[in-house]
């Protein structure tokens, strides 16, 4: 992980809740990306060897006992960060390269961006028009962006939870802020039924389906952004 040139350092955050299956192969990966100065995981009240695994990729980790939700695990990490340009990424990722995490850095190391979402390569090309017809559904979990934007992010309660995505994408086109959208072809992420079992998996779907869309009811009429 070398230091980039300038005053640019990227801190690469992956929130994970019993992730002891998957986090391995992020990791793998993550370590290889050259632009990538700094990794936290935040191992998010885990039952697993989460942490453990993670330790032993040399990387910093975060241990909390108990969970609050993804936001607020991302935003411990943040804390926790000593880049100015912070990367998130899903932990149960499926054939992630070091060239996703160069399409989701480089707008923002070039300064073409403040925020860079990345998109699943969906069937028919359909991920790449999410942001055409309606970026608020753009909720992908690959993400980098200034860490100053992230702390401009109103305090809300929406950030500790599934909502956090949301609350990024309405801030960022409230404030007219510019916001790339790489494709990252071949992408996948552990399906949450395949994870947890049928019924548990399909419950956490409708968990985090209800979480954004509260979200985007809440930060549509909000008006204090």
């Amino acid at each position: 992980m070398n230091q980039l040139k300038g005053n640019k350092k990227i801190s690469l955050i992956i929130p994970a809740h019993n992730e002891a299956d998957n986090i391995s192969a992020v990791l793998e990966v993550a370590t290889k990306a050259k632009e990538v100065n700094e990794i936290i995981v935040v191992a998010d009240a885990c039952q697993d060897k989460t942490a453990e695994i993670a330790k032993g990729f040399g990387v910093k980790v975060i241990e909390r006992k108990e969970t609050y939700g993804k936001g607020s695990a991302m935003i411990a990490g943040v804390k926790a960060a000593s880049g100015n340009i912070i990367m998130f990424a899903d932990a149960d990722l499926e054939n992630l390269t070091t060239h996703h995490i160069s399409q989701v850095l480089k707008p923002i190391i070039e300064d073409q961006a403040i925020m860079s979402v990345g998109l699943r390569d969906r069937i028919f090309g359909l991920g790449a028009l999410i942001p055409k017809i309606y970026p608020m559904y753009a909720i992908g979990g690959e993400r980098a962006m200034t860490k100053d934007f992230f702390n401009s992010l109103p305090d809300d309660q929406n950030l500790l939870d599934f909502g956090i995505e949301t609350v990024m994408n309405y801030y960022a086109k409230k404030h007219k802020l510019k916001v790339s959208y790489p494709v990252l072809k071949n992408l996948h992420q552990v399906i949450k039924e395949k994870k947890y079992g049928l019924l548990p998996g399909f419950s956490d779907r409708l968990k985090l389906i209800k979480q954004v869309r509260r979200a985007r009811r809440i930060m549509k009429h909000k008006n204090d952004l």
